[in-house]
């Protein structure tokens, strides 16, 4: 069954989204907004491309001609509960397997590719949207008031110095959702090789 599960898993690649269409060269296939996004994206200005780059959009895809055979963790600021960076209970990423300090709160980051229609969004699903995620990375790091998750996440100590935040103007803002929804392959959401088997 295992064996049987990891075939089907390494049939799941996805390369047709506009995004994909655009880089064979159907110029079209990205909007102007996308294609402003897209430079936004690979900017210093955002660092998104700094964790989710490559063909799968993440840093957690290891295969024959990586650069470096490791696969980063990062802590994005998303917690810091008593202001001395730590996650919630059961909640501590790689720690868990390393029990050192510094682990605290760091994760493998995700394929964004069908981002637009995978929510709810981060490791813990504590995000409901797209945009709360871009108000998460602009601020540096998530700030929770007041509850029993309460504290800064840009002061987070164990954040990863790439999640600097950013300052963005809604046009600006719209572009990069823009080219994120660009990722979105229908074809391979609605693949009929890819579905149910048993539907309802």
């Amino acid at each position: 069954m295992t064996r049987g599960l990891a075939s089907f898993e390494r049939a799941l690649i996805s390369g047709s989204s506009p995004y994909d269409r655009y880089l064979e060269g159907y110029l079209g296939a990205l909007s102007p907004a996308a294609r402003r996004g897209l430079d936004l994206f690979l900017s210093e200005e955002t660092e998104c491309s700094h964790c989710h780059g490559g063909f799968a959009f993440t840093d957690s895809v290891t295969f024959t001609t990586l650069a470096f055979d490791e696969m980063p963790f990062h802590n994005t600021g998303l917690y810091n509960l008593g202001g001395d960076g730590t996650y919630p209970p059961d909640n501590h990423g790689l720690l868990g397997f390393t029990d050192v300090a510094s682990d605290m709160g760091r994760f493998k980051a995700p394929t964004l590719r069908n981002i637009a229609v995978t929510a709810p969004y981060m490791h813990d699903g504590s995000i409901a949207t797209l945009d709360g995620v871009l108000d998460h990375y602009a601020a540096g790091g998530r700030t929770i008031s007041s509850g029993e998750h309460a504290g800064v996440g840009s002061r987070n100590p164990y954040k990863d110095p790439l999640v600097a935040g950013f300052t963005l103007t809604a046009e600006r803002r719209a572009d990069l959702v823009a080219f994120l929804e660009a990722l979105t392959d229908e074809e391979f959401l609605t693949d009929p090789r890819l579905a149910d088997p048993w539907p309802r």
